[in-house]
């Protein structure tokens, strides 16, 4: 780390990118695969074509079979069949066609027409198999999906102590079709098309984009390669020609972009587009792809440079589940939760701890969030999960290397190397790193450390990064400031960022005095905002801080849990499980971390008050704001606090019901209803 630091400092990362979103599937004749047969258990023979499901339930993906681990202890986890019956037109006769599932939690044996096409193991990431050989056109198919979410010592995440391990097909499946000479989608699940840098500059960016392409042996054809601007003009052109022989091919493009404009985050995240034709005298594969320019770099001292200027990285972690469909999520599901993202200001998002759904990137690509992303090597490790997690890295990597918005690969979070340096978790995040930086050279590496400053597992990675409670498991919230302060004079080489703080909040519980941190029953909303108040002025005072990660975005399940008033449940959210609420942190935060007006009142949920004078804490970015109860103007203020805040002191209350309104300028306003009793 001491040697490292100093030269990431000094070192602009470049990083070009061409989207690895499901483009490359859409833009080809396809079919969705939404209905399925499916029933839990190890059942036998349930992969024949003549095997009888019509007993089994009949379920749409996406899927999950493991909703008992939002309402139960001890949720189900092991096999379960899916059964569906496809017909292939016959439009894709002559042609390859692959079957493509987007993840499938956590282990998945595929089989087409009773026969094996392939297993995969991990739940995050996409895989796809060729299927030519055993699907039958102008005719009916069985597709029979064996699936489990049973532990594996040999598979990353080995526990599921920090999140559960849902099961089933939960992201979409799709059977698609391309000619014989086409761009292969086998490359672990991947576009087949890669955008790598050879120089970026202000005057002129030069790329190579790198295509995996398939044929008949003796076959020629050529790849065409368009690339256009926001604005739909083209900017560059290249043609390649290819005799294809037995041997794996990759085509190597050369691409110049004049002027380029570069992927700027929230200021400018501009995409360009390439268009991607193998053609030739018979037929033609076609994919559409976005990508977008940028450099980075981290200093240790005055924190994160995008593209040569300063940036600052204030964001939020999260993971993809709710409360009413588990994992199994829609496309508008996420982007509800980007927009959540989007309104509360946050320039960067953690996506924690697994690849998220390819429509995350895109959203993040569009919107300029810039993206933490990260394998599930999390708290527990076996020492046989090797090959498992480097696959898991590597799919990681290559379905989504072209995204501008991912920054930084995370390899582990809370990973702990108790005795020595000779641990197996200390060997496996060297051989990850190294694995990294061999699949791409245009970003860091990153992990998450719950110990000191130093450990085993530290500094292994190009950059660390911290998950830091004080005030929830330790000492007080105050104790960030110290700790970073500290940490910052001893070792000034090394980035610090917060990756994790945070603290529990039941919107339900608003009696601070019964706080039972951090096992017991009530967490009280009103200290999970004392917790950030304290935090952000810490973190927001120290530009040595190149990014900060507050945890979490949204409330989520704990399988094993049962704290804070709401079993099953991490209640660190700013906004509920089943979104339908944010919390007043949410609204500390959009103060703190937007332009366009705020103005919020917040322990509005507190609404049984025993006291008669009462203080009104107010949240907003404006500059002046009044007051008003039941109906009469009690007070006007101005905002000074630098981290938005206004509090009236000592404001009487009457009995019975109380109309409490603020007011800024002409229209902007905020008004709650308490009780005195």
């Amino acid at each position: 780390m001491k040697n490292l630091i100093p030269v990431i400092a000094l070192f602009i990362l470049l990083s070009a990118s061409i989207q690895a979103q499901n483009d490359f599937v859409s833009s080809r004749e396809h079919i969705k695969i939404t209905n399925w047969n499916f029933k839990k258990g190890n059942l036998y023979n349930a992969q024949k074509v003549e095997y009888n499901d019509t007993d089994w339930s009949l379920v749409k993906v996406p899927h999950t079979y493991s909703m008992d681990a939002i309402e139960e202890n001890g949720y189900y986890r092991g096999p379960a069949w899916y059964r569906s019956s496809l017909e292939i037109p016959l439009s894709m006769t002559d042609k390859r066609i692959f079957i493509r599932f987007e993840a499938v939690g956590h282990e998945a044996k595929v089989y087409i027409n009773g026969k094996s096409v392939g297993t995969h193991s991990g739940g995050y990431s996409a895989f796809c198999f060729d299927i030519t050989e055993h699907i039958r056109t102008d005719d009916k198919n069985t597709i029979a999906v064996k699936v489990t979410n049973e532990h594996d010592f040999k598979r990353i995440p080995v526990t599921d102590k920090l999140f559960n391990i849902y099961g089933g097909i939960y992201r979409p499946v799709q059977v698609f079709a391309t000619p014989k000479e086409h761009i292969s989608p086998l490359y672990f699940g991947s576009s087949g098309v890669f955008a790598k840098p050879v120089k970026i500059g202000k005057d002129v960016t030069k790329l190579v984009i790198e295509t995996h392409v398939k044929g008949e042996s003796g076959k020629t054809a050529k790849l065409n390669c368009i690339i256009k601007d926001a604005n739909e003009s083209i900017i560059s052109s290249k043609t390649t020609e290819i005799t294809f022989s037995d041997k794996k091919e990759i085509l190597k493009t050369p691409i110049e972009i004049q002027a380029p404009i570069f992927w700027n985050g929230k200021k400018n995240p501009h995409l360009y587009t390439a268009k991607i034709e193998l053609k030739t005298e018979t037929s033609s594969d076609k994919i559409s792809q976005t990508f977008g320019i940028k450099t980075y770099k981290v200093d240790p001292e005055s924190g994160f440079y995008l593209n040569g200027e300063s940036y600052d990285l204030h964001g939020v972690a999260m993971h993809q589940e709710w409360k009413q469909f588990g994992p199994a999520l829609k496309e508008k599901h996420h982007e509800t939760d980007m927009s959540f993202i989007e309104e509360i200001g946050a320039t960067t998002v953690r996506l924690s701890h697994y690849q998220h759904s390819e429509t995350t990137y895109k959203l993040a690509d569009e919107e300029g969030i810039l993206i933490w992303s990260e394998i599930p090597f999390v708290h527990d490790y076996s020492g046989r999960e090797f090959g498992n997690a480097k696959q898991q890295l590597t799919e990681l990597i290559l379905q989504n290397y072209n995204h501008p918005s991912i920054f930084i690969w995370g390899l582990w979070n809370e990973v702990r190397a108790w005795k020595s340096a000779d641990e197996p978790c200390v060997q496996l995040t060297k051989e990850l790193n190294e694995l990294a930086h061999k699949l791409d050279q245009t970003r860091l590496t990153v992990s998450a450390s719950d110990r000191s400053i130093k450990s085993n597992m530290n500094g292994i990675s190009d950059l660390q990064a911290w998950n830091k409670y004080f005030g929830w498991y330790y000492g007080k919230y105050e104790d960030l400031g110290k700790w970073l302060d500290e940490s910052h004079l001893a070792h000034p080489d090394i980035g610090l960022s917060i990756s994790e703080y945070g603290a529990g909040g039941n919107i339900f519980q608003q009696d601070i005095t019964k706080l039972d941190k951090p096992f017991g029953e009530f967490f009280p909303e009103q200290d999970q905002t004392l917790c950030h108040e304290v935090s952000w002025k810490i973190i927001k005072d120290r530009p040595f801080v190149w990014s900060s990660y507050l945890w979490n975005m949204f409330d989520f399940s704990a399988g094993d849990w049962n704290r804070g008033g709401i079993p099953f449940t991490n209640h660190k959210g700013l906004v509920t499980y089943d979104r339908s609420t944010k919390k007043d942190a949410f609204y500390f935060y959009k103060a703190n971390w937007l332009d366009t007006p705020v103005l919020y009142i917040a322990e509005r949920r507190h609404t049984k008050r025993k006291n008669e004078l009462v203080n009104i804490k107010i949240y907003t970015n404006q500059d002046k704001v009044t007051l008003y109860v039941n109906d009469r103007k009690i007070s006007k203020k101005k905002l000074t606090s630098d981290i938005h805040i206004i509090t009236f002191e000592n404001v009487k209350l009457k009995k019975g019901k109380n109309k409490i309104k603020v007011r800024s300028g002409k229209s902007i306003t905020d008004e709650v209803e308490w009780q005195l009793n």
